[in-house]
């Protein structure tokens, strides 16, 4: 059951435009472009040898003013991933949503520089501004301070693209609203890599696992759905995380 909870995670962030969609009709998909609202950077870090969470925390905590001021002056939205179910966490993300302000977003890399995270983490803080949109935004008030995330890193199988990807989302997305599951999910074009996207699903509570598998795991759409995303793209990689706003 949890491989099949799997292939779910994996389904949900994308369907694909029908199998036998004409060629025509792949070239005009190919006119519709995303109406993109926000930039994104997902920056990889990882612990020194001798460094912790209790360490990164402290990071953060004594510098938190600072970096506030830096976000409300530079509309900055910034959250750090921390892989779930794993007890002994060496690698995290920090995720910054920008108003396509690079100039902006500088300055809250140079300011975590100055203030020497390097002798926490090291961190690859290359920019690459992915362009977002939520294509489906839960309006929720979530008390917990972690929220469940899955980043999925995908890349597009020839001939296809977001106009094909758009018709069988907005499919998927309707015939999800029978099951009460609270959800976002952020697409991502993938800046660093031609072809490629980023797919974030959001889920606001804890049993979020045994919702899907009760009322979409075994349903026939299912199967259909794996189907029509496999001729569409290819995801590289799915990883679960816990995701902490920080500011």
């Amino acid at each position: 059951m949890r491989k099949l909870l799997n292939i779910f995670l994996v389904i949900i962030l994308l369907s694909a435009c029908s199998k036998n969609e004409s060629n025509d009709e792949i070239k005009l998909s190919s006119l519709v472009k995303a109406d993109f609202s926000y930039t994104q950077d997902l920056f990889d870090c990882t612990l020194n040898e001798n460094g912790s969470l209790i360490a990164l925390e402290s990071f953060f905590s004594k510098n938190i003013e600072e970096y506030k001021n830096i976000a409300e002056l530079e509309n900055l939205n910034i959250s750090i991933f921390f892989p779930e179910n794993n007890t002994n966490i060496t690698n995290f993300i920090i995720s910054i949503i920008s108003n396509n302000n690079p100039l902006g977003l500088k300055k809250f890399i140079d300011a975590v520089k100055s203030d020497d995270i390097t002798e926490v983490a090291s961190c690859s803080f290359a920019i690459f501004q992915h362009k977002g949109i939520k294509l489906k935004e839960e309006l929720i008030n979530n008390n917990n301070p972690f929220i469940n995330a899955e980043i999925l890193r995908c890349k597009y199988n020839d001939t296809y693209n977001f106009g094909t990807f758009q018709i069988s989302i907005n499919r998927f997305i309707n015939n999800l609203r029978t099951i009460d599951l609270p959800y976002s999910i952020s697409y991502l074009k993938d800046n660093s890599k031609n072809d490629s996207f980023i797919w974030i699903n959001y889920f606001y509570t804890e049993d979020y696992e045994d919702i899907l598998l009760k009322n979409w795991a075994n349903n026939k759409d299912s199967a259909e759905i794996q189907s029509e995303f496999s001729a569409n793209a290819t995801c590289i990689d799915s990883k679960k995380y816990k995701s902490y706003k920080l500011i």
